[in-house]
């Protein structure tokens, strides 16, 4: 398997590894999604629950408390006898002194009889609830039958700050109908955390009716104008938690003070972040690994070529070695178009070793190397295969290797060394157009033989003896 293969089959594991990373970590980050959405979505709605039932226990105390104060039952039952100033002034001080001394936004009195408004500023008006309007809240109380009843509005001359009113029933001793008071409160404390919540988790949070209608929330134009369309209302004292569709959650809760329904809507956004900072951290990662695998495979790659040229190659001439000459040869299974098999042997290295010494036969050995490789390397492969043999596989025309062949023989002339003066060497060749059937074995005992023929003209015609080449 080459570079490149290795290369990516390396890069395509890793990637798989990735996917696989990817999608055990988003389902499992889903299922503790959902199961902290859930825990979390709870967690807030008792946090509201809490903070409305804490913000408007102490208007009900108070209002119930006025409902049950024996000067107003008694001004209430003997208002005929009082005239109007005396009447509006006795009642203005005590609901002065109701709103001062809780700091509340208001305090109030309506008599059942003359359904004159009594405010801390005096009484004001005679209200008239048949005629709806403003004064509705009246008629909706007394049908309500409740002891008592709370209201929300928006005060929009306070940047429409949440205002409750809580209306309590005062009753003679036999329980008729005298009345009814209360008093308005901002509600500061639910607004604030309605908002900061809403911005930190992601969340919508709304009181709404039985009915699904948007009683309050913080987006003001759906009040009383939007309903809750897919959350199901359920009274109960737990929490209740409901999967919406498009991985949407909520979780209600009834307020009994309120008769209203607490709704936290989460939008899924938060989760989806969390996905989306996964997905990012494990692309990070997995181009981390890739880099450093890449970088990895290049060094393994190129020790192992190193180590694999270094056992293919010939230490001392550079050339490709016998094993490499051998395994070649066996890889040739079929050979295409101009080839040739060329053997050579360098004449007198016998002779020069005894004379010169081995430093000189290995120049000699070095010379005859840096010729081959400089006529034929260019069109294939030149190999040390014994030690003073050399071998080539060449492909080219046999014009091209007639050209070759000069040119060896005059680099082989005009070779000198620092040890040696001159270079010999025999060469025999067998071509693929010789012999057109003929494998790469058969080519190379070919050129073979002719090396030794060629050899042996040699020394007849140099007059050397034979055994001392």
């Amino acid at each position: 398997m080459n570079r490149s293969n290795i290369t990516r089959l390396a890069i395509a594991i890793v990637v798989l590894c990735f996917l696989l990373s990817t999608f055990v970590s988003l389902w499992s980050l889903r299922v503790m999604a959902k199961q902290n959405t859930q825990a979390l979505s709870k967690t807030l709605a008792a946090n509201i629950y809490d903070t409305i039932s804490a913000e408007l226990s102490e208007p009900v105390l108070v209002s119930r408390t006025m409902a049950r104060d024996y000067f107003l039952i008694e001004m209430l039952t003997h208002e005929q006898g009082y005239d109007v100033d005396e009447a509006s002034r006795l009642l203005k001080d005590y609901l002065s002194g109701i709103r001062e001394g809780t700091g509340y936004q208001s305090a109030f009195l309506v008599s059942s009889a003359s359904r004159r408004y009594y405010a801390a500023s005096g009484a004001s008006k005679i209200i008239d609830p048949d005629s709806g309007g403003r004064d509705s809240w009246y008629a909706d109380f007394m049908a309500d039958g409740g002891e008592y009843v709370l209201d929300i509005d928006l005060d929009e001359f306070n940047h429409d700050a949440w205002t409750v009113f809580v209306d309590a029933r005062i009753e003679d001793g036999q329980g008729q109908l005298l009345g009814v008071c209360g008093v308005g409160v901002h509600m500061t404390g639910p607004q604030e955390l309605f908002g900061a919540l809403e911005k930190e988790y992601g969340v919508e949070i709304s009181l709404v009716a039985e009915d699904g209608l948007i009683k309050l929330d913080n987006a003001t134009e759906r009040i009383e104008s939007a309903r809750l369309q897919d959350v199901a209302l359920r009274q109960g004292d737990d929490y209740d938690f409901q999967v919406l569709a498009r991985n949407r959650f909520a979780v209600t809760k009834y307020i009994d003070k309120l008769g209203w329904y607490l709704v936290v809507v989460s939008d899924g956004s938060h989760e989806t972040g969390q996905f989306i900072n996964v997905i990012l951290l494990n692309v990070v990662l997995c181009l981390l690994v890739l880099v450093i695998l890449v970088f990895a495979i290049r060094i393994i790659l190129a020790r192992t070529k190193a180590l694999t040229n270094a056992s293919f190659q010939d230490q001392t001439t550079q050339l490709l070695n016998r094993r490499a000459f051998e395994e070649d040869k066996a890889a040739l299974a079929r050979l295409d178009g101009d080839f040739t098999c060329l053997t050579a042997d360098v004449n007198g290295l016998k002779d020069v070793n005894d004379t010169l010494g081995h430093a000189a036969g290995d120049e000699l050995i070095q010379g005859a190397a840096k010729c081959l490789n400089d006529c034929f390397g260019r069109y294939g492969r030149v190999y040390r295969i014994g030690g003073d043999e050399f071998a080539a596989m060449l492909k080219l025309s046999p014009d091209a290797l007639e050209a070759a062949m000069a040119r060896f023989n005059r680099a082989t002339a005009g070779w000198s060394g620092e040890l040696v003066q001159s270079l010999s060497v025999s060469c025999g060749f067998a071509t693929s157009r010789e012999f057109p059937s003929g494998s790469i074995a058969e080519l190379s005992r070919i050129s073979d033989e002719r090396m030794y023929a060629a050899k042996e003209a040699y020394y007849r015609e140099s007059g050397h003896d034979r055994r001392r080449r």
